[in-house]
């Protein structure tokens, strides 16, 4: 074996040598980073999914485990009380309804005869035509003792709620829909307007309503004594600021006993003209 071979062979076993030495000295560091990531993840480890915070403890993720989470996705209604009106004792749909409770910061039942008094969470109310009453209550009761509530939704157990459709809504006006029978209307006499309720000659008491609270409260809310309103009256939400005025506009309009779906949109209107 020639000087020469000799050297070429040892050069050869150095670089093996160095080249081991290298994949050891990776090696090492790879487990060592490996080993880190392991101990933050079981430990500590905050994940970001679809802009939700999520802080797992003690290798929960593993599991499927997801109890900790730190910011939830918030229901549109997170602060409003769901006032929810049945005209005849279905009980049987209560559970059904209990399905919205996650979505609002309570419910209400309005039911025919199942309680003798007006709370924050049920009535049993028989005058579904001036049921606004028992409304105006709840609303009463809210402003005493439930400073977090800032509106109220009212709707028939027959409705259905889609919570997150109403997350461009603005809370702080009322809601009032424009229904096809009937449609949501002022006006200040029937003509071409064909519905039932005016031969029951509702528009006209709903007009002499209208004129009392001028009477009773003339430095309050601004008022036209030829005009009334009709609207379909099953859903409709009232902000916490209107409150009061829909209370005082309550005792004036259920004294003489005005058809909600007369009364109601025209106290509407009432309140909208006072704050334009």
């Amino acid at each position: 074996m020639s000087l020469e071979s000799t050297g070429s062979e040892f050069n050869e076993i150095h670089h093996s040598l160095l080249n081991r030495k290298s994949l050891i000295y990776l090696v090492i560091g790879v487990t060592l980073v490996y080993a880190t990531c392991i101990f933050i993840f079981k430990n500590n480890l905050t994940v970001r999914i679809n802009f939700i915070d999520i802080r797992l403890q003690n290798s929960n993720l593993i599991y499927g485990n997801l109890s900790n989470i730190s910011h939830r996705v918030k229901s549109p209604f997170y602060r409003t009380l769901g006032f929810i009106r049945w005209n005849t004792a279905r009980l049987e749909r209560v559970p059904l309804m209990e399905k919205y409770r996650p979505f609002f910061a309570e419910l209400h039942y309005s039911i025919p005869n199942s309680t003798s008094k007006v709370t924050y969470t049920a009535d049993g109310s028989v005058e579904s035509h001036y049921i606004y009453k028992v409304i105006s209550e709840t609303m009463e009761i809210i402003l005493e003792n439930h400073p977090m509530i800032e509106g109220l939704l009212y709707f028939h157990f027959d409705a259905w709620i889609n919570p997150f459709r109403f997350d461009n809504m603005n809370f702080n006006n009322i809601w009032f829909p424009d229904s096809a029978l009937p449609p949501f209307r002022c006006v200040t006499n029937t003509t071409g307007w064909n519905w039932w309720a005016w031969s029951y000659g509702y528009h006209n008491v709903a007009k002499q309503a209208t004129a009392n609270v001028a009477k009773n409260y003339s430095n309050r809310f601004i008022t036209d004594k030829d005009v009334f309103c009709g609207g379909w009256s099953d859903i409709y939400y009232i902000p916490r600021r209107f409150f009061r005025d829909f209370i005082d506009l309550t005792s004036v309009f259920y004294a003489i006993r005005s058809f909600h779906e007369v009364g109601i949109p025209t106290m509407i209107n009432i309140i909208d003209l006072t704050h334009r």
